[in-house]
Order: C-alpha cells, then sequence, then structure tokens
C-alpha cells in the first residue's frame, strides 16, 4: 500500500521533535491608546480619556525537568533609553510558562523605555541553560564622571 507524501508529513513530525523543543523567547510590545480593546470596538471606556503609554516585555520559555530541578530563573537585563540598567529575576516553577514585565507611564517617560534588553535562564549554580539577546544588545560600559574629573586634575 502505497502513502501519499502529505500523510507521512505529521507522523514524521511526531516522531522528530523539532529544535525549540526548548526554549526562551522574548516579544516586546508598545502599549498606547491601540492597546485599548474599547479602541477598536468604539466602546466607552474612562481609560481612553489617559490610556497607559509604555512597554512591555513578554517572556515564554519551556524548560526540561531536569534542569526544572535545579531552580532555574529568568534573569531579565535591561538597558533604558537614560542608560540606566536594570536586573530582573522571575523564578521559574513550571516547565512551561511565560511572565510580562511592564514599563508603564510616569516610568516610562522618566526612562525613555526600553531601549535593549538581554534575558537568560539561569540554573541554581550560575550555568546558562538558554539565552534571548535583542539585536542591539550591548554591555554597557560605564565610566564615572567622577573619577575621570578627578584623574584629569592630578
Amino acid at each position: 500500500m502505497r502513502y501519499p507524501p502529505l500523510l507521512l508529513l505529521p507522523i514524521l513530525m511526531f516522531f522528530l521533535p523539532g529544535c525549540r523543543q526548548y526554549y526562551l523567547s522574548v516579544c516586546q510590545e508598545w502599549i498606547d491608546i491601540r492597546y485599548l480593546a474599547s479602541s477598536h470596538v468604539s466602546t466607552p471606556d474612562p481609560r481612553q480619556e489617559h490610556p497607559p503609554v509604555g512597554q512591555k516585555l513578554i517572556l515564554d520559555w519551556r524548560v526540561p525537568k531536569e534542569i526544572l530541578n535545579e531552580k532555574p530563573e529568568v534573569v531579565l537585563n535591561l538597558i533604558l533609553w537614560d542608560y540606566t540598567t536594570r536586573q530582573v529575576r522571575i523564578p521559574i516553577k513550571r516547565r512551561m510558562d511565560f511572565s510580562t514585565y511592564w514599563l508603564l507611564d510616569e516610568e516610562y517617560q522618566k526612562t525613555g523605555g526600553i531601549l535593549t534588553y538581554k534575558a537568560t535562564i539561569e540554573t541554581q549554580n550560575g550555568k546558562i541553560f538558554r539565552e534571548w539577546k535583542h539585536q542591539l544588545w550591548v554591555n554597557l560600559i560605564t565610566i564615572n564622571q567622577e573619577e575621570e574629573k578627578t584623574e584629569s586634575a592630578e
């Protein structure tokens, strides 16, 4: 009996796991008045007078059971437009899950938003299991202005 090739494809996909069986991914979204559902369906919404403004990062992961036993966490490193940095640690409790980082309103206006970011899944002993980098990610080099002035004065 001969099987058409299209019938074999789902069978092969089931038995051959993809290269993304375990992963970490980050999606960046802008938040403004278009984020409100009421903007799309023209319903009354008091938030339309002062809609949220900012950004959010949605982190999504899947880890193997062995890694889950090592108490992993997602480490999110951020560089903001005012060149300040932040580090957020999110404990991983389930093999597949997601988390959202919000930067909204006053905090967003003060910092200028998220410039770039890097997320890693790290185990308790510091081993990096997966990594996701924004295409503009670089390690920020900071120079202490006071030390620079002191050295040049001498």
